[in-house]
């Protein structure tokens, strides 16, 4: 079974009712464009399309993906094959996507490679020349602090559950469930205390120390509250 297989039974049916694309279209909510990429090949109908077409069409779902008329002895035997055909298909998909993105993006970054390398080299003298020594110290120990969460984080969210006391998770059935997003919670807050430490570098100037200020404090409250709401979610209260 194919796309155009289908595409072609499709094509088939609807001159037998005589009925143009934009026809066929219109019985079952969809664009004439759509009918033509489906008698095309170029894809499948979707789920519901599918059905309104085997409605429509007094024919099975399965014979519409087989592109053709089925006995009762070849129904199961065709069924098997079209679910392995569209699986295959949908992998295939999602591959070309995937290909098509990355070919997108590294396109995209060697047109703006020359202004990015301006704007990073703009950047790092802008930071060379503001940042005072002092300064450096002041920002190592946040820095510490939020590699030491990420690390944690990271831990718990694969299920390493020790490293809490088990009086947090003493009521949690999904422990996958609850690893996942307390982990999370925890890699997020590092995220603003990362941020302060970077900001650390340039307290010195007082915009900066101000919005280093509120990214930390705002950030670690948004974070508090995220593993307060899971902690409530999966173990039934907070304690």
């Amino acid at each position: 079974m194919t796309s155009k297989e289908c595409g072609n039974f499709i094509a088939e049916l609807r001159k037998e009712n005589k009925l143009t694309q934009k026809d066929l279209a219109a019985k079952i909510n969809v664009s004439d464009k759509a009918v033509s990429r489906w008698e095309t090949g170029k894809g499948y109908p979707d789920v519901t399309s599918l059905v309104s077409l085997s409605e429509y069409f007094g024919v099975s779902v399965n014979e519409l993906l087989a592109g053709k008329r089925l006995s009762i002895e070849n129904i199961k035997e065709t069924a098997d094959e079209n679910l392995i055909s569209v699986f295959e298909q949908v992998q295939k998909n999602k591959r070309k996507q995937i290909a098509q993105t990355a070919l997108y993006t590294v396109v995209f970054l060697v047109i703006l490679s020359p202004a990015l390398s301006i704007i990073f080299k703009e950047f790092f003298a802008t930071i060379y020349k503001e940042v005072k020594t002092e300064n450096v110290i002041s920002a190592i120990i946040p820095t510490v602090i939020a590699l030491i969460l990420l690390v944690v984080g990271c831990f718990i969210r694969k299920g390493n559950l020790s490293i809490l006391h088990s009086y947090h998770y003493k009521n949690v059935a999904d422990l996958k469930g609850y690893a996942k997003e307390m982990g999370n919670g925890i890699i997020f807050m590092s995220m603003p205390i990362f941020l302060y430490g970077f900001f650390s570098l340039f307290v010195h100037i007082k915009t900066v120390s101000i919005i280093s200020a509120v990214v930390l404090f705002s950030g670690i409250i948004g974070c508090v509250v995220y593993l307060f709401k899971v902690q409530t979610k999966y173990n039934g209260s907070l304690f």
